[in-house]
Parts: structure tokens; C-alpha cells; sequence
């Protein structure tokens, strides 16, 4: 894999968790407020999904929702954007909405006997539940555990069925993803692009902290990519370290996102209180 940045854009957006490119703009979420704002290519805020007004609210830590994956999807004959809480804590975190890009609708479900269905069947604890990155692949549903580094899938359809109680119960697979460290810390899954040919491109970044819950020291991020193809129960994944002028940057990258030109991404950052910045980037397998 190669790496080049092209630029970097301060965003007014804060914590910035998950990014997605529709029609030429950037959709962001952010693990601090609800709101999903829309940006041009510069990172300048010009709207702010199914709202009149440029106002982002943010929330104290005990009360946000903790938005933190995002994915476009289609559902019901539209395109939706999908985002999700991280579930790290039984309260206020276990949001999803469904945003129908097409018109005003918004649809909410609480993800808690979802995620704890999972828990369940591969004995997770809580503590170590994170919900960081999401990715839609034709009818599979991709979620992306920070906690653990591990991936679950599930069948979209079989996915909303469980949400609006059509059915009880769901199939499921995981897989483990496994990293070497970076300059001595362990890194953890942060956010993740599929494109039409199914390759994930993921970023992990590593902190100095002691669980998932409290921010630490910021290490830096990487970058890893692999294909649906070479799924499987462990794997181990090579990653390119993100560099600044051939330095390692001490930020967390939280969100990734293809642009139209297959190997132009945006990488967005979240450090820790901060001014979140834009970076365009060109990577190549």
C-alpha cells in the first residue's frame, strides 16, 4: 500500500467519528452531538442534514449518543444514512437513525438487545464493548468492535427485522483482527470504507489509556486495508503508519471515506477536545 497526503482543512465540526462522500460532499458525524453536517471538499460546513440552520449542539460526556459508525445503505427503495451509538455504556449509547437522504424521514432504534444479543453469544463483557466503525457490503452489515478488534456480520435484512421485532433472533459471524503494536501500544479499530469490490479500508489509531471509556495519551494511527475475500476467524493485518513530513502524527484518525476517484480518500480527525482537521489523501493497494 502506498500513502501521500495532498492537504488538510480545521473543521468546525467537533470529534468528528464517521465520514461518508455523497454527491460530492462529506456527511460527518460526531461522537459529541447529533447532528449530521454536511461539508464541501475544503471542509467548510454548508448544511446540516434535515435542518434549516448551521447550529451543532454539543452534549456533555454522561449525556451524549456517542455517535461513532456511520454507512450509506439502501432500505426500503431509498438511501439512508445508518448511524450508530457505540454502546460503550448501558445509557444514552445505544442510539440508531436511520436518515432517509431523500426526504425528511428518520427512523430510531434502540440498538441495546442487539448488541447485547452479540455480547451474549461471544462472551463480551461491557467493558470491553466499543462500537467504532460500521460498513455496508451488498445485504451484509459489517460492525466494527473496538474493544475487542473484532468484526461482526450480519444480514441487513435480518438486522432491521431484529430492530423492529419481526423476528427474534439473528445469525451472525465474527472475526478477529489482529495487530501488531505501534511504537509499544496497542491499537484499536477506529473507522472503516468498503468499496464496490470489497475492499476495507480501515484506521486504527493507539492511545495511552488504560480502557475504552477514558480518553489518554494520543500514539498515533495507521492505516490497513484487506478484501472481503480474506476474511476469516483470525487474521493479522500490516498497516501504513500516518505520517505528517515523515513523521509520526500523534492523532486519532476516526473516519475514512472513497471519494469518486477510486484512490482519493478524506480521513477526518477526533483529538480529544481539539479542533477536529480534514485530511485529502491518495492510497493505492
Amino acid at each position: 500500500m502506498k500513502f501521500r497526503l495532498i492537504n488538510s482543512f480545521p473543521l468546525v465540526i467537533p470529534a468528528v467519528s464517521g465520514m461518508e462522500f455523497y454527491k460530492g460532499d462529506l456527511m460527518m458525524i460526531s461522537d459529541s452531538a447529533n447532528e449530521i453536517s454536511i461539508c464541501n471538499q475544503q471542509g467548510k460546513l454548508i448544511r446540516i442534514l434535515h435542518s434549516k440552520n448551521l447550529k451543532i449542539n454539543e452534549l456533555p460526556k454522561k449525556d451524549k449518543a456517542d455517535f461513532e459508525a456511520s454507512s450509506l445503505l439502501s432500505y426500503e427503495s431509498s438511501t439512508f444514512l445508518l448511524v450508530l451509538g457505540s454502546g460503550s455504556t448501558v445509557k444514552n449509547r445505544n442510539l440508531a437513525k436511520l436518515f432517509d437522504l431523500n426526504s425528511e424521514k428518520t427512523i430510531q432504534y434502540d440498538l441495546f438487545p442487539f448488541y447485547a444479543a452479540i455480547r451474549t453469544k461471544y462472551i463480551i463483557e461491557l467493558k470491553d464493548w466499543n462500537i467504532e466503525a460500521l460498513a455496508c457490503y451488498q445485504d451484509r452489515l459489517f460492525f466494527f468492535n473496538r474493544g475487542t478488534n473484532s468484526i461482526f456480520e450480519v444480514n441487513q435484512t435480518d438486522f432491521f427485522n431484529f430492530l423492529e421485532q419481526k423476528s427474534s433472533s439473528f445469525a451472525s459471524k465474527k472475526y478477529q483482527l489482529n495487530f501488531n503494536q505501534l511504537n509499544g501500544y496497542d491499537l484499536g479499530i477506529s473507522s472503516v470504507n468498503v468499496d464496490e469490490n470489497g475492499n476495507f479500508y480501515c484506521t486504527a489509531s493507539a492511545e495511552n489509556t488504560s480502557d475504552w471509556y477514558n480518553d489518554g495519551e494520543i500514539i498515533g494511527s495507521v492505516i490497513t486495508i484487506f478484501n472481503i475475500q480474506e476474511l476469516k476467524v483470525e487474521m493479522t493485518l500490516q498497516f501504513e503508519q500516518f505520517k505528517i513530513n515523515g513523521k509520526l502524527a500523534p492523532i486519532k484518525l476516526e473516519a475514512i471515506c472513497q471519494t469518486n476517484d477510486r484512490n482519493r480518500f478524506f480521513v477526518a480527525s477526533d483529538n480529544d477536545g481539539e479542533i477536529s482537521m480534514l485530511y485529502e489523501i491518495e492510497l493505492s493497494l
